[in-house]
Order: C-alpha cells, then sequence, then structure tokens
C-alpha cells in the first residue's frame, strides 16, 4: 500500500522479498499457515490494521502508534496509571463485520 503501488503485482512483491531478505521463505506453507493463524488472532481481538502488536496484554495497532509502543517499552509510566484503563472505555466507533 506504501507509495499507491499495487501490492498484488508480482514484479513488486519480488523486490521487497529481495530488499528485506526474510530469514524464512514467504512461500514455505508453514510460513502461510502462520500467518494466517496470526491473522485470525488478530481478528479476534478486534485489531484492524498494520501495524499491530500485542505487548503485555496492551494492543498498538497504526503506524502512528508505533511512538506510543516505544514509550510504553521504554518504561513511560504513564501506561501504568489510570490513562490507559480510561482510554480503553471509550466507545467503539468502527465494528469489523463478518463478510456476507
Amino acid at each position: 500500500w506504501h507509495g499507491g503501488a499495487d501490492a498484488t503485482e508480482p514484479q513488486r512483491l519480488q523486490a521487497l522479498v529481495q530488499r528485506l531478505a526474510p530469514k524464512r521463505d514467504v512461500n514455505n506453507n508453514e510460513v502461510k499457515a502462520q500467518l494466517k493463524a496470526n491473522t485470525e488472532e488478530a481478528i479476534t481481538r478486534g485489531l484492524f490494521g498494520v501495524p499491530a502488536m500485542a505487548v503485555d496484554g496492551k494492543l498498538f495497532w497504526g503506524f502512528d502508534a508505533l511512538p506510543m509502543l516505544r514509550d510504553y517499552l521504554q518504561g513511560n509510566g504513564w501506561f501504568s496509571g489510570g490513562a490507559w484503563e480510561a482510554a480503553a472505555q471509550l466507545p467503539v466507533g468502527i465494528v469489523r463485520r463478518p463478510a456476507p
């Protein structure tokens, strides 16, 4: 999705694989099964968007949440106070609906 290019274009995907040089073969069935399991878990947790991380029972999702995740990992005290719990009580704005 980055840059507006077609994410399904085979040449673009191959260039990305070459650039990132993943340690595991993206065409391996075990890797694909793990991706499917991770995706199903994310849906079960109500996550949407990427990136999405679950750390110590706290969920961080979206590119704009990366600085917040970094602060949490660095021990920022805000997360142990009441603000995190209060934010979790805000009403849901969008609900993912199952495909028909």
